[in-house]
């Protein structure tokens, strides 16, 4: 789907297909960068402007071999220079990022449903806020946002071992913390 797109708007100039792609991934790569930014308002404007860059830069987008992770190593890179340039932060820590879970709640589930769902993401959010920082990261990206590992390790500039032992260690304590949640 993203690879069409890429293709679409690098060779066609595809309108369709950039409003597709910017449809996407808007809400994902916009938590990511408010995880750097705190400010809701302004991660938006960052990744509206690395699409917008993206748009005026079509023609090389054919070069790119993964634009989900070329998205977001360029979101965190324009927020780091965003803090930079506003003089907030000189260098980034693990410590200051807090990415958003995604709702899990459909509104066509019974509401029975919804409850015992409610009940058992605020579970997992709960667990997934106690990780540490980097692991609830990591965690975050793999799960939420549906990011392999390569990926991952691209954008946070981490080895893929790192973020294999972060995962264990993240689906370890969730699990303990959850498991009075579980029917046994």
């Amino acid at each position: 789907m993203i690879g069409a797109w890429q293709e679409n708007i690098a060779k066609y100039s595809d309108t369709n297909a950039f409003k597709a792609l910017y449809l996407h991934m808007m809400p994902s790569l916009s938590r990511f960068a408010a995880s750097f930014l705190k400010d809701r308002q302004a991660a938006e404007d960052v990744v509206a402007d690395i699409f917008a860059t993206l748009w005026n830069n079509r023609s090389s987008l054919g070069k790119i071999d993964n634009l989900k992770v070329y998205l977001y190593a360029s979101v965190r890179n324009a927020c780091l220079s965003y803090l930079q340039k506003r003089n907030r932060i000189t260098f980034y820590a693990f410590d200051e990022m807090d990415v958003e879970l995604e709702q899990l709640i459909r509104p066509d589930q019974h509401p029975e449903q919804q409850l015992i769902t409610r009940e058992m993401t605020e579970a997992v959010q709960a667990a997934v806020e106690k990780l540490p920082v980097k692991c609830r990261m990591i965690f975050r990206l793999a799960r939420e946002e549906k990011l392999r590992y390569k990926e991952i390790a691209a954008i946070l500039n981490i080895s893929v071992r790192t973020i294999d032992s972060q995962m264990a260690i993240a689906f370890q304590r969730i699990h303990q913390s959850i498991a009075q949640h579980l029917i046994q």
